[in-house]
């Protein structure tokens, strides 16, 4: 099955996932030394229900994740692995030689409207990962403020080609490259920044998010105690999603500590931290040195691949599934993807030394 909305990723996920096959079927091969002892920790972010027309803040680009789909990697999950809850975890007993942990970034209302139910079908409990943020203020995230702007902004053709809105290298471009360079700029920025950048923005255009889309956006208090009694828990997505490497010692430990106390209202909550965008250069070991001083159990990353446990010490890893490829989903799961980059990474020196 391919994207619609972005076929030539997804051929080439499809692509990736046939040339790993070899890769993969020895890995799910039942009773091989590489799944023994492993945690196979999944992150999710929007499951919808049908394919949703509209601009960057309806498709949340990459996110979405078809029902039908997340059901084939459930079914497809239950069947190679034991799911576990994050408290068998932080437990600190043994687990199956095949655990998996199901993740949701966040706090998107399609995972208590669509997730939940098929979850609860197979009985499987689940983490969500919240920014502080929202929950104390509902406010929506920044993210979710820049997408809604550039839709407005495509909605009602202004032009947005200026050196303050660079394109994907730059240079001003489409609305997608002009949201990739948007984006890859406020990453680098603190929350008052950005909020600066974005009421710029705002008076720029003449429109603001209206109040209700954090209400139809992310989860309600309600609707999360109501997971809560379910068996599924709480973890710390930070208080404002920001890019954790990029701020100083007692920032990170702010961001932690806040978002920590907005969430300390629900009973599942537990201390582990899902770092904002997870993958290389989002996090530092001085970031889960401020993490572990803050109560952090486990910092959890997305740097696509599965987990010894125990063994991985403090960080575990995870792999973000939205995928429209079974194939490629399979490759993921089985490590491929990060065997892959670990391999072209330690060849590159070689290649340097030529």
């Amino acid at each position: 099955m391919l994207n619609p909305d972005n076929y030539t990723r997804s051929l080439r996920q499809w692509f990736y996932g046939v040339a790993g096959l070899p890769w993969t079927f020895s890995r799910m091969k039942t009773g091989r030394a590489g799944n023994e002892g492993s945690l196979l920790v999944l992150c999710y972010h929007r499951i919808v229900g049908r394919r949703r027309r509209g601009g960057f803040c309806d498709n949340h680009l990459f996110i979405n994740l078809p029902e039908k789909v997340f059901i084939r990697q459930i079914k497809w999950l239950t069947r190679r692995y034991q799911v576990v809850s994050l408290d068998r975890v932080l437990s600190g007993h043994r687990l199956p030689q095949r655990s998996a942990l199901i993740t949701f970034d966040d706090g998107f209302t399609d995972i208590y409207e669509i997730a939940r139910p098929i979850l609860n079908f197979f009985r499987l409990p689940a983490t969500l990962f919240l920014i502080g943020s929202v929950i104390r203020e509902r406010k929506i995230p920044w993210i979710t403020r820049l997408h809604w702007l550039l839709d407005h902004a495509r909605e009602k053709g202004l032009k947005l080609g200026d050196p303050s809105l660079p394109g994907k290298n730059g240079y001003p471009g489409g609305y997608a490259d002009i949201l990739a360079g948007t984006k890859a700029l406020l990453k680098e920025k603190d929350i008052h920044e950005i909020d600066e950048y974005l009421s710029g923005l705002e008076e720029r255009l003449g429109a603001a998010p209206p109040r209700e889309l954090a209400e139809r956006r992310f989860i309600s208090d309600e609707k999360i105690r109501d997971l809560c009694s379910m068996g599924w828990t709480v973890g710390n997505h930070t208080d404002h999603h920001l890019n954790l490497a990029s701020l100083g010692h007692e920032r990170v430990c702010g961001e932690i500590k806040d978002a920590a106390g907005a969430l300390s209202r629900f009973k599942g909550c537990r201390p582990v931290l899902a770092v904002p965008f997870g993958v290389e250069g989002s996090f530092s070991p001085q970031t889960v040195d401020a993490a572990r001083m803050c109560g952090m159990e486990y910092v959890f990353t997305t740097c696509g691949g599965p987990n010894r446990f125990p063994g991985s010490g403090a960080v575990l890893d995870r792999v973000i599934c939205e995928t429209f490829s079974g194939l490629y989903f399979r490759f993921l799961a089985s490590g491929g993807k990060k065997a892959a980059e670990n391999t072209l990474a330690r060849m590159r020196p070689a290649r340097r030394r030529q």
